[in-house]
């Protein structure tokens, strides 16, 4: 905890508002709103939610100590490892970036080789006005637009360096869903939010660094007065599926291949598509952060000590952690395989009722680490989301789940999860466990194939004009399978 005295307040600002304000970093995954529970500081040696607080006078702060900084993304491409066609120019280096909603992935590649460098990563800042694209849309919304787009700015800053130093590199390549690439370019989100969604521009778009990263507020750096390094940013489909989605398409190779496959980015968003060389339907549907610690009561990213798997034996769990550290929480691994195993073990029921004994205090996953009720439905509304989703998207195509030859699982959370569990309770359909193919960041290895091979720029720009959008939202079959598959099977 670190103490810090604030003096001479009306009343009028939040404790978290004021803290974001001087950048002292709060967990505040709903945004402020109340909900999430995560922003608990010590006021006057009392605990209260920092988004809920008003005081007036002089109060002391404590703020807990975050592990915003010892977050890692493990740049892994899985099966896509090295499948990529080279043409680039000789000697040129390109950074090629993943703005994801809760962290941001990097790598420096040689363009006429392919060759993967370096890697980089780091959280993505602008968390701390919620983790989720509605929440940052809202805030946006609510005249934060310029600090948004200054606040992913220099995590983009941030990474260019780590990976090269004060020499910049020839061209930057930039994927991510259509709500971080509006905020990333100032982008007014006000049309994102509400019906009919429209976004401002989803094509291919070059830009001068200097344009982005001299953005008002960001971080004096090379890149920020460069005007011989291009920035590429990639294309999307909608406001729900972004340059990530059609990056990884064609990434996967869906794009050319005549057998029907179907790609799911297990993130927030759960964008998903099915099709092949002929035809390609694109959908998304709001699985919630749930698989990314996120809206869990003791949820963490994937940090050291984070609680990645579970086995649950006579009413006890043991638990492995990332890099074998103390249990400090749980993520998005973590959660599923906590959940798959209390619906084995009896503790939790088919319709995801606890036992009675764990009810109001949850399940014990290590001391001072509660798996709740509240996140056995958190975890069912995002499970149901991601199953009605692919079966209402292969319904529209005009076939089953039984026809998809392959399943790519895309994502950071994807490229570590149990396959097996996540069939034990339902998100991936029992018959497409032995043709799922883990794909790790595909959003970022279609970033790295932009840059080395021209061949793929033409195929992701083809891709992006040629999808269909089925609107979930719109859907009663969806609503219908969504109902459905709440329960665990």
């Amino acid at each position: 905890m670190k103490r810090i005295t604030l003096d001479d307040l009306d009343g009028t600002r939040s404790i978290l508002e004021i803290l974001n304000e001087r950048n002292i970093s709060v967990s505040s995954e709903c945004g402020g709103s109340g909900t999430c529970g995560k922003c608990g500081v010590m006021i006057d040696d009392e605990w209260r939610l920092a988004c809920r607080s008003y005081p007036i006078g002089s109060v002391d702060v404590d703020v807990p100590e975050t592990d915003d900084e010892n977050i890692k993304v493990e740049v892994n491409f899985g099966a896509l490892n090295g499948q990529w066609k080279v043409d680039g120019k000789r000697g040129e280096k390109a950074v090629c970036i993943d703005i994801g909603t809760t962290t941001i992935g990097a790598v420096l590649v040689e363009a006429d080789t392919g060759k993967i460098l370096g890697s980089a990563s780091c959280i993505n800042h602008q968390r701390k006005y919620g983790a989720d694209v509605i929440s940052r849309i809202d805030a946006s919304n609510r005249g934060k637009r310029a600090e948004l787009r200054t606040l992913v700015v220099n995590d983009l800053s941030f990474l260019c360096t780590e990976l090269c130093g004060k020499i910049n590199p020839d061209k930057i390549v930039i994927s991510g869903n259509t709500t971080m690439e509006h905020l990333l370019l100032g982008y007014d989100c006000s049309e994102l939010g509400t019906a009919p969604y429209t976004p401002v521009n989803i094509g291919l778009q070059v830009y001068e660094a200097a344009d982005i990263f001299g953005a008002s507020g960001s971080a004096d750096t090379p890149l920020s007065k460069a005007d011989s390094v291009s920035v590429a940013i990639m294309p999307g489909i909608s406001t729900f599926v972004g340059a990530d989605i059609v990056s990884g398409i064609v990434a996967c190779g869906m794009d050319k291949d005549d057998e029907i496959s179907a790609l799911i980015d297990l993130g927030t968003n759960g964008e998903m598509a099915v099709g092949n060389a002929s035809r390609i339907m694109v959908a998304s549907t709001a699985a919630g952060p749930a698989f990314e610690g996120g809206n869990i009561s003791y949820g963490v990213a994937g940090i050291p000590g984070a609680i990645c798997a579970v086995e649950i034996g006579n009413g006890y769990a043991q638990v492995k952690t990332i890099d074998d550290e103390k249990p400090v929480g749980i993520c998005g691994t973590g959660v599923l395989e906590a959940t798959s195993e209390l619906v084995k073990s009896g503790i939790v029921d088919e319709t995801g009722l606890m036992e009675d004994q764990y009810f109001e205090d949850g399940f014990p996953l290590s001391e001072g680490i509660i798996f709740t009720q509240k996140d056995i439905r958190e975890v069912q509304m995002a499970k149901s989301a991601i199953r009605a989703g692919l079966e209402t998207l292969t319904a529209h195509y005009g076939i089953t789940v039984s026809d998809i030859n392959t399943l790519y699982i895309a994502g950071g959370f994807g490229q570590k999860v149990n396959i097996q569990k996540a069939c034990e309770i339902g998100m991936i359909p029992e018959e497409l466990a032995e043709r799922a193919v883990a794909v790790g960041n595909s959003s970022l290895a279609g970033a790295v194939r932009f840059a080395a091979s021209g061949d793929f720029v033409q195929r992701v720009a083809d891709t992006a004009a040629r999808a269909e959008e089925v609107e979930l939202a719109r859907s009663a079959e969806f609503s219908s399978l969504y109902m459905e598959h709440m329960d665990f099977e």
